[in-house]
């Protein structure tokens, strides 16, 4: 374990040789301390976390009251466990996404659990739900419990308990006894009267025919 807390240390270096180091407290001043002119001077100033990447057995790093902008470098610790970030100037998703490739770290701090110390990122509109669902392996995250999806969607299905019985009816063909003839006018009924018309018409036509014939025979 090695605490460096308020050294005036502006990056971390010449810890190459300390491969079994586990815990580090990088730690400056908050900078919302109303003394913190005072001790500026004694708090550390980290940007980048570069130096670490020897530190192959490192499970915790804390550097709350930076000025920690980006997180590379973090990703050559892959036994890191515990991160925390509080009070430092880290403003995009992204750089909290790149943790995703530490496959044992359980919890992360980017503010106090009252929202105190907090990163410019923890403002971002879904900043909980994407590390949720980025991070799957956190379980702490700013100290609170997180519920991932899977644990949340198994808790809601045993909170409805035994889902009640469906009754099913037997199917039944709806279309049963239907004719798509059914109901549509007869053509042949309906001209049935007009040609019954057209018939006497005809033979009424033929009689006066008939009877011009013979009178016009008289006369020949």
């Amino acid at each position: 374990k090695l605490s460096l807390v308020k050294m005036n240390i502006h990056r971390i270096e010449n810890l190459d040789s300390c491969v079994n180091l586990q815990e580090i407290n990088f730690t400056g001043a908050h900078r919302n301390n109303s003394l913190f002119k005072l001790i500026i001077e004694l708090g550390n100033c980290i940007e980048e976390i570069l130096g670490v990447e020897k530190l192959v057995n490192l499970r915790k790093l804390v550097l709350t009251s930076n000025k920690v902008k980006t997180l590379k470098g973090l990703q050559k610790c892959p036994r890191l466990e515990h991160i925390q970030l509080q009070d430092n100037l880290i403003s995009n998703m992204s750089e909290v996404s790149s943790l995703a490739v530490l496959p044992n770290l359980k919890v992360l701090y980017l503010k106090n659990i009252d929202g105190s110390m907090r990163n410019a990122v923890c403002d971002h509109p879904s900043y909980r739900s994407s590390i949720v669902r980025q991070l799957t392996q956190l379980t702490i995250l700013d100290g609170e419990r997180l519920k991932h999806m899977d644990t949340v969607y198994q808790e809601d299905l045993l909170s409805l308990g035994a889902a009640p019985r469906v009754e099913i009816p037997p199917s039944e063909n709806w279309l049963a006894g239907f004719s798509w003839d059914a109901g549509r006018p007869d053509p042949d009924a309906a001209l049935r009267p007009s040609l019954a018309r057209f018939e006497t018409a005809m033979q009424d036509a033929r009689k006066v025919n008939q009877a011009a014939l013979t009178l016009l025979s008289h006369y020949k």
